[in-house]
């Protein structure tokens, strides 16, 4: 596959294949390469701009990492993540490749010299950098004085902003490219749509790079989703599998402070599990990390920042106790299990609450049109020096989130310059702040997490919906989700149903709705953004509340319509008719609901 356009550098390499496979044998202890693998490296030492989409586990690095040692000259990788730099330079360091460095924020001033000392004497051949890195004019220097051969820009899906986890850094990327006009680009990534691959290839004015794509089916993965009615079902779902799993395992949450909570729940019952987030000290991650790969706890409960670059091949199983926010983040993570090509199952334990904690999540991600302008009015206050990041968000308390989200905007409107020291504003002419861009990028964020959803309530193969998500095809005949395996067919946990009565037609809507979400439809056309699901469930239930008794919604006709219900099992009622589209949560502190809107 390829698109229009220039696709091939200016330098070609003839590298003998028995230099490969010996480089291979040797530094990395393997006999031979993975089709894509050997796909990709032929067309890079071919001089060949290539954009390769390889799965989790696949072994993407190999792809620069063995023509880096055949390679005459230097070959930069561009990473988002100073932890995925380490976890790669670690990894390397075992398998005895002693030409490889990094240059980031990490470093001392002496360790910094001795690098850039290395890496103009040929001794360091394989440089990891930060994208900000590039912003730096003693590093644009450098490039100046060296031979770069190739050029690799991990996580690529973060150059288009159609992607799940955009990054403005790597929004000048097509300008640094110029730094280094011999070299030949690789770009990698795991997750990418077919929108999101062609946007790689313009941002990065390549729009004839050569596209490899290996089948993102991970056949050795087990699929499977377990719906919970709250955390305590969570946790005895963790605490089952875990029991049953001997060999090392993953447990992925959305939050530092219950990935801390549940790995003490995890010990408290005699489990061998440590806790990693990005919060914790440097010392201490790479402490638990060592201890993990070693064996010495086969448990690991971890935000995402846990994963990449991890030198583990056996991790037999991974567990979601929280809902991703996308099928990209999801899948990158979940294929961190089964490295080895043997049988390894992901588990996601979904409970509808997730979705609001996605929400809530998302919601804190994107500022409003006050804060940014607070912003704007901030860097031109000064415009004399460049701010930190840090400086900002203590002078406008604002959530880094927001703030980053904020920064991402003013940049893409050219109101200000961001560079490897800090923020400024580029003029000081008053102009309005065009939201759009912002808008639609959220709109984006939430048409993923809609997906995501999807995925958690689908009866059909999970494996199939993943794979034409990622716009490709599964022929097959699946024997290794929840919802196709034969052997563990059950009966999933469902929301309530009842048998229809008639047809609905309230708020426009024709479709045929049990009893309690007939009641539930007309229950929030009456009270009309009023009040949320909690509080809605309760009235149907027939709470006492002191809320309800004050709002006066115990005189309404469904206070009490269903008192056999649990309150719970109709807000999985509600949850459901929202996954339907029938009903919409207006954002806030305090969630209303509403009738939802036919999309003309």
């Amino acid at each position: 596959m390829t698109f229009t356009g220039l696709g091939t550098s200016s330098l070609t390499n003839f590298v003998p294949a028995d230099d490969l496979h010996r480089v291979l044998h040797e530094k990395f202890q393997l006999s031979e390469f993975r089709p894509k693998q050997k796909e990709v490296i032929d067309l890079v030492l071919s001089g060949k701009n290539t954009l390769a989409l390889l799965p989790t586990g696949y072994g993407k690095s190999l792809c620069y990492q063995v023509p880096s040692q055949v390679l005459p000259g230097a070959t930069i990788v561009i990473s988002p993540l100073i932890a995925l730099m380490q976890d790669q330079l670690s990894g390397l360091n075992k398998r005895g490749v002693s030409n490889a460095t990094v240059l980031n924020s990490s470093l001392d001033a002496d360790e910094y010299y001795d690098a850039v000392a290395g890496i103009k004497c040929g001794r360091f051949k394989l440089i990891y950098v930060a994208p900000e890195r590039l912003e730096s004019p003693r590093f644009r220097q450098l490039l100046q004085e060296i031979k770069v051969s190739l050029l690799v820009i991990d996580e690529a899906h973060c150059i288009s902003q159609w992607g799940h986890d955009f990054r403005p850094q790597y929004r000048n990327m097509k300008e640094h490219l110029k730094l280094m006009p011999d070299a030949t680009i690789l770009a990698l990534t795991a997750t990418a749509t077919p929108t999101v691959q062609r946007d790689i290839g313009q941002n990065l004015g390549l729009p004839n790079i050569n596209v490899v794509i290996a089948s993102f089916d991970r056949p050795n993965l087990r699929l499977e989703v377990e719906c919970c009615s709250d955390a305590k079902e969570k946790d005895d779902h963790v605490l089952k599998l875990l029991r049953q799993e001997k060999s090392p395992a993953i447990v992925y949450t959305s939050s530092r402070k219950e990935t801390e909570a549940l790995s003490r729940r995890l010990t408290v019952n005699k489990l061998k599990a440590v806790a990693y987030h990005a919060g914790m000290p440097k010392e201490t991650r790479y402490r638990v990390q060592k201890q993990f790969e070693e064996e010495k706890h086969t448990i690991i409960v971890s935000t995402v920042a846990f994963g990449m670059g991890v030198d583990k091949s056996n991790i037999r199983r991974v567990i979601h106790y929280n809902m991703p926010g996308s099928l990209e983040n999801y899948f990158q993570e979940a294929g961190r299990a089964g490295r080895d090509g043997n049988n390894a199952t992901c588990t996601l334990l979904y409970q509808p609450k997730d979705i609001y904690t996605q929400r809530w999540l998302m919601e804190r991600n994107y500022p409003d049109a006050r804060q940014v302008s607070s912003l704007l009015s901030l860097l031109r206050g000064d415009n004399s020096r460049f701010r930190k990041t840090s400086e900002l968000a203590s002078a406008l308390r604002i959530d880094e989130f927001s703030l980053n989200s904020a920064i991402d905007l003013l940049r893409h409107l050219s109101l200000i310059q961001v560079t490897i020291d800090g923020i400024k504003a580029i003029s000081s002419t008053a102009n309005g702040i065009d939201m759009t861009w912002l808008i639609e990028r959220k709109e984006r964020d939430s048409n993923r997490l809609d997906k995501m959803v999807d995925y958690a309530n689908a009866l059909s193969c999970r494996r199939k919906l993943i794979l034409q998500y990622f716009g490709q095809e599964y022929k097959a005949d699946c024997s290794d989700c929840d919802n196709c395996s034969p052997k563990l067919e059950k009966e999933r946990p469902g929301y309530i149903s009842m048998p229809p009565e008639k047809e609905n037609t309230s708020s426009g809507t024709t479709e045929n709705l049990s009893h309690l979400e007939q009641v539930l439809m007309d229950t929030v056309t009456l009270l009309n953004g009023k009040v949320g699901r909690t509080t809605i469930a309760q009235v149907l239930s027939g709470s006492k509340a002191k809320k309800i008794q004050e709002k006066k919604l115990d005189q309404i006709a469904a206070y009490a319509k269903f008192p056999h219900i649990k309150t719970d099992d109709i807000i999985l009622a509600i949850d459901k008719l929202i996954e339907d589209g029938k009903l919409r949560v207006i954002p806030g502190m305090y969630p209303k609901l509403v009738i939802a809107r036919k999309k003309k």
